[in-house]
């Protein structure tokens, strides 16, 4: 196959089949490539995939284009407003080194390591980790990932660090249609926040990902992103002209937890976890009233009842700004927008309209062009 010609690759692939009853006999393949990004790439999976990978040289585009004009490009990659440094009792953390403005596109990255989901399931976990091994090993600086776990001093079994690493600081995206967890060596050193002030955007390729400032950030501010959440770019679904957004940075105390502890194996204590008791049940209390209130403005709209259903919907905009979930304010715009044009008041629903687009615009969600 196309993969396995030594010509683009760095290294001989090395490959397990899986003994799987599901996906007896598929075969699953470590491929290195030392030629793009900081550390090299090496991707986990199936020879078809990588074949199309190298065919169409998803690893070979400088990724601040997929994010940025070329001018800004450059300007980011030689002075990166963020430095690393020590935060006492995470490891290490990113901090804004000038002032960042709202919106601004803050590090652009390319993963290092991209493992197939599958793969995880396919292959018994000393055959997972053994092909993680090989994968970090073969990067150019695999070093540059190693001091991901503070527990690397006690992982003696061959694979277990790396396999550590790749469930604590992988993002999921997607190449081709294919499921993919992807470690990027910059991006995964910021730590999470669940009301953070930053955000991700992953390519259209699903190899690179950005990160940009949901607020000002001052200097000397830690820059956080929450890790249960990403948008990929131009892929913004829309059903019914209301835009569909993913409410898992809207969770309730209890949930967030729960889904932290259960998928990243860590007890959350951001700011918004460590609130008072009052304060993280008035902040459930907004957070479930916003996941709730869309059906209740369809049901009053259905009943007759437009003009409560329009007061809902615009009271629904305080409450999500109250909350700090700016990022969900495109959809109530989109809502408002389609509400008022049923009533025939088109200049009132262009007016939304254009709020919601121009959001959308100026998070990076439509891309850059």
């Amino acid at each position: 196959p196309q993969a396995e010609k030594r010509s683009h690759w760095s290294h001989e692939p090395f490959c397990k089949y899986s003994k799987n009853l599901v996906t007896v006999g598929k075969k699953f393949c470590t491929y290195t490539t030392n030629t793009t990004g900081l550390t090299g790439v090496s991707v986990i999976v199936t020879p078809s995939l990588a074949a199309r990978i190298a065919k169409d040289e998803l690893l070979e585009n400088d990724p601040a284009h997929n994010f940025l004009p070329l001018s800004l490009a450059s300007k980011l990659k030689e002075d990166p407003p963020w430095s690393v440094r020590e935060v006492p009792g995470k490891g290490m953390g990113v901090f804004a080194a000038r002032r960042i403005e709202r919106f601004e596109t803050v590090m652009v990255d390319q993963a290092s390591v991209l493992e197939d989901i599958d793969a995880e399931k396919a292959l018994s976990t000393t055959e997972e980790r053994e092909m993680l091994a090989r994968a970090f090993k073969q990067l150019k600086f695999p070093e540059a990932l190693m001091n991901m776990s503070a527990e690397h001093a006690r992982r003696e079994e061959r694979g277990q660090l790396e396999a550590d690493i790749m469930v604590t600081n992988s993002f999921g995206t997607e190449i081709d249609g294919t499921n993919i967890r992807a470690l990027f060596p910059q991006i995964s050193r910021i730590n999470h926040e669940c009301n953070p002030n930053s955000f991700v955007l992953i390519s259209r390729t699903g190899t690179s990902m950005a990160v940009k400032a949901y607020r000002e950030i001052e200097p000397g501010e830690e820059l956080n992103i929450s890790c249960m959440f990403g948008v990929r770019l131009l892929c913004l679904k829309i059903i019914s002209d209301t835009f569909l957004v993913d409410l898992r940075l809207g969770h309730t105390f209890a949930r967030r937890q729960g889904l932290i502890k259960s998928k990243w194996g860590f007890t959350c204590t951001c700011s918004l976890c460590s609130l008072s008791h009052a304060e993280k049940t008035a902040s459930d209390i907004r957070r479930t009233l916003i996941k709730q209130i869309d059906n209740k403005i369809v049901e009053l709209w259905q009943e007759g009842h437009q003009k409560e259903a329009l007061s809902l919907a615009e009271e629904s905009i305080e409450i999500v700004k109250d909350e700090g979930l700016n990022h969900f304010l495109p959809s109530h715009y989109a809502l408002l927008a389609k509400l008022w044009l049923m009533l025939g008041k088109r200049d009132k629903a262009e007016g939304f309209g254009r709020k919601g687009f121009g959001m959308l615009v100026d998070m990076g969600y439509l891309g850059h062009e």
